[in-house]
């Protein structure tokens, strides 16, 4: 897909180039120019452009792909978050319920158990 504006025509590209390459600096701002360079800005080779209209297609139709799944997807993956949330949460309260422990109340405090004396009766 070419736009044409004014006396210039865009054009939509995908370059290849060295991994350890970077493109030439442009004297266009913020653009690149399709010399491949080194590290030390030692000219390596030029790269190599191919049409990205094919590219740009694909990409286009992987997201719609991806979010019409997403979108299908959602009502499943929440029931399944607030499924495991309920889980979660019941687990937390029995685990809560058997480490609380039971607050123990003092009545009244007893001395150890003296026996009586005998008791006399008069005969």
């Amino acid at each position: 897909m070419d736009v044409n504006r004014g006396d210039s025509i865009w054009e939509l590209m995908l370059v290849r180039r060295p991994s350890d390459t970077h493109l030439s600096q442009s004297s266009t701002p913020g653009g690149k120019s399709p010399l491949a360079r080194d590290d030390d800005n030692a000219l390596v080779t030029h790269a190599v452009l191919f049409a990205g209209n094919k590219a740009a297609l694909g990409i286009l139709g992987a997201g719609v792909v991806v979010g019409a799944a997403a979108v299908k997807a959602a009502p499943h993956v929440k029931s399944g978050l607030i499924t495991l949330k309920s889980k979660l949460s019941r687990r937390a309260e029995e685990t809560a319920d058997i480490e609380d422990p039971v607050p123990l109340t003092v009545v009244a405090e007893v001395g150890p158990e003296q026996p009586e004396a005998p008791r006399l009766r008069a005969v």
